[in-house]
């Protein structure tokens, strides 16, 4: 963020600046903030419209429900 945005705004509180450094030594270290792994999808036989609201999607093989911390479901 340059130095007029920052003047600008009145953003540069606590919690940003903290984040600004975080991002500086990111970016000094030319890592990067996320990446991301997208596997190939074969086509399979989509779900009934019932069942796929409920799981909240149309194949299968991409029905992973969310099970909270710990990653098992009760």
């Amino acid at each position: 963020m340059s130095d007029i945005q920052s003047q600008s705004c009145g953003c540069m509180g606590r919690e940003n600046a903290l984040v600004d450094s975080v991002y500086d030594h990111l970016t000094a270290a030319d890592a990067p903030l996320a990446m991301s792994y997208v596997p190939c999808q074969q086509w399979e036989i989509p779900y009934d419209p019932c069942t796929a609201l409920k799981v909240g999607t149309v194949f299968e093989s991409l029905c992973k429900p969310f099970c909270g911390k710990g990653g098992k479901c009760r």
